[in-house]
Formats: C-alpha cells, sequence, structure tokens
C-alpha cells in the first residue's frame, strides 16, 4: 500500500477494537462478554462485547453491529459520520472527492463561510453591529464588552436563519456553527426538526469545542475553561471580564447529547493545558457525566483537569443556579461568592 492510499475500513477495525473504543469514550462500565449497557439505564447485564472485541449487541433493545455501529450510537451519528470519525481516531486519511483541499484560509470570518458552504440555504452572515451586540447582551443578561469579545476572538457572527435574525457561535475550524433567535425566542418546527433553542448548521460537527481553533492564534493560554452550551460561553467570558482573567480562554461544547467524543484534533490543539470544566447541573446528572468523559479524554492528551459542581450553591430567587449563564444572572451575593471560588480554583 503506498503512502497516498486510503486504508480499508476493515483493515483499521482491527487496530480499533470495542473496549478500546468504550474507554476512548469515557462510557459507563466495563466491556465483558456480559455487562450493563452503557448507552441506558441497564439494571441486570444485557450487554455483550464478543468476537475478540469485535463486536457488540444489546439483548434488551436488539441492536448491535461492529466499532463503527458502536460509535455511531455513542455519538448519535449517522454511519458516514461515525466512519469518519472513527479514521480520525486512528490517523487514518478520508477519501477525498474531487478538487477538495484541507487548506485554511487566514481571513477572519473563515467559518462564516464555511457554515454558508454546509447550511441549506446558506445564510449570509456578518458582524454585528452595536445594537446587535447589545440584543444578545440584553437576552442573556451580559456585559456587551463580553459579547464584543467574542465577536473580536472570531466565534460570533449574525445573520438571518430559518427566516429569523440570529446570533451564531462558530470559529475559524469551521466545523460546527450554531444560531439562535436574537429576540430569545425559539425556532418552530420545522419538517422534520422540532421546535427547538438553538439551530444548528447542517454539516456541523458538535464533537469540536467552539473556540479551540482560537488557539492556533494565540497558544499562549495556558488555562482553558471548558463549558457547555453557547450561552455558557458568552457567560464565561463576561465572567472572566469581571475576574479580569486575561490568561484563560473559554471553549464551549455546544450540547451534550450528541455524544461525548471530542475531535482528535481539538485534542491536539488543547493538549497540556489546565482545563476547568464547568457542567450543567442537570436534574438527571447528563451534564456533569459528559463532562466526565471529556476529562477522561482531555487527561489523556495531558490536560489536567478540575471541576465546579454548582450544586452547593444557594438558590437564586427561589430556584436553582444550573449552569454559569444562570449564575450571571443571580443575585449580586450569589454571583459574588460564584466568583470567589472560581477564582480560589483557578488560582
Amino acid at each position: 500500500m503506498n503512502s497516498d492510499a486510503t486504508p480499508d475500513l476493515s483493515v483499521l477495525k482491527e487496530q480499533l477494537l470495542i473496549p478500546e473504543l468504550w474507554q476512548h469514550l469515557g462510557l459507563p462500565g466495563q466491556p465483558r462478554a456480559s455487562c450493563r449497557s452503557p448507552f441506558r439505564p441497564d439494571r441486570s447485564p444485557s450487554f455483550s462485547i464478543y468476537e475478540g472485541g469485535r463486536r457488540w449487541k444489546d439483548h434488551a433493545t436488539g441492536e448491535g453491529g461492529d466499532a463503527i455501529d458502536f460509535l455511531a450510537l455513542a455519538c448519535q451519528v449517522d454511519a458516514a459520520e461515525a466512519v469518519g470519525r472513527f479514521r480520525d481516531l486512528l490517523g487514518a486519511p478520508l477519501p477525498r472527492r474531487s478538487g477538495q483541499g484541507r487548506g485554511r484560509s487566514s481571513h477572519p470570518q473563515q467559518w462564516v463561510q464555511a457554515a454558508a458552504a454546509v447550511s441549506s440555504p446558506g445564510p449570509v452572515l456578518h458582524r454585528g453591529t452595536e445594537a446587535d451586540l447589545q440584543a444578545v447582551a440584553r437576552s442573556r443578561g451580559l456585559s456587551v464588552q463580553a459579547v464584543a469579545l467574542a465577536q473580536s476572538l472570531r466565534t460570533l457572527a449574525f445573520g438571518r436563519v430559518c427566516g429569523h435574525a440570529c446570533w451564531l457561535l462558530g470559529d475559524d475550524s469551521g466545523l460546527v456553527t450554531e444560531a439562535r433567535r436574537l429576540d430569545g425566542h425559539p425556532f418552530p418546527a420545522q419538517g422534520s426538526l422540532g421546535e427547538r433553542k438553538a439551530h444548528t448548521l447542517r454539516g456541523s460537527r458538535k464533537d469540536w469545542p467552539c473556540g479551540a481553533a482560537v488557539l492556533r492564534r494565540y497558544p499562549h493560554f495556558r488555562t482553558l475553561l471548558l463549558v457547555e452550551g453557547g450561552p455558557d460561553y458568552l457567560a464565561a467570558l463576561h465572567l472572566l471580564l469581571r475576574l479580569q482573567r486575561w490568561d484563560i480562554l473559554p471553549v464551549a461544547m455546544l450540547g451534550r447529547s450528541t455524544g461525548s467524543l471530542i475531535s482528535p484534533q481539538a485534542l491536539a490543539l488543547m493538549a497540556g493545558r489546565r482545563v476547568l470544566l464547568v457542567p450543567h447541573a442537570d436534574a438527571d446528572g447528563g451534564g456533569l457525566l459528559a463532562a466526565r468523559r471529556w476529562a477522561t479524554q482531555l487527561q489523556a492528551a495531558g490536560c489536567p483537569c478540575e471541576f465546579f459542581d454548582f450544586r452547593p450553591l444557594p438558590q437564586a430567587g427561589g430556584r436553582a443556579v444550573k449552569d454559569l449563564n444562570d449564575a450571571v444572572l443571580a443575585t449580586p451575593h450569589l454571583s459574588s461568592e460564584l466568583k470567589q471560588t472560581l477564582q480560589n480554583i483557578i488560582e
């Protein structure tokens, strides 16, 4: 096989077996011939790994398959996407379409161009006006300076998506773009899509932490603040500005429901840096579980990891603080306590 050939998928499957993939993804439990499912509550073992780690079967649901099928279910992606992620994990080249290149432009709005290329129809995105920045700041209870900083970092743009004026998060990787309406309302159900707070542009990859591409331009950051979701990304910038911590860079996994895999390319950028994870305090514990899986991968990349837990904090206005944006909107006393606690962890 010459160096330009694409390795056969059957050969690659022999290099990464399901137990290794299970551990890499940070899934709960231990992969065995008889074990509990890592994908659902499973009180009695009804899951099997067999054929030397090459095949799996969930006897309760009837699902099963090979390592690609396992990855697809773990990350909630289709078969084609799972193949691409599997190859990425092994550093194997992907087949290229005619005329397709991998060069990266230095254009400040590269991710905007990439977003337009993969959406249908592609939105025309632009830098926000002062009024745009103020609208986002008001809708999230944040400072205009924090929103403007996101735009300066090339992680924020504006445009119309699904017929609505929106703010969008992405970065120079061009791999992920997520839109939210400027008026704060959810996107209405459309076709196969239900009502949703955020609309992910087609072709986006949720395994890419938004903001990680900033490290290509500013590699001096040695501490990262990893949060979940677009609003918490902006809230992290707001908090870091108030703490006057210019040495910490926020990045965001845009949702936990699409799987727990972090792109190997992003891990390579983040490698060796200290990471403070700020997961959502969801009632089902899913935010913390996802963050622990992210931490497993980050630690394997040489990143010391620490967690911030909202649950011990007092309630604000009678309701629990579940995320960083909630905390920013909380009472001054609670916000001050949060800042002090984060400052102690960061030091």
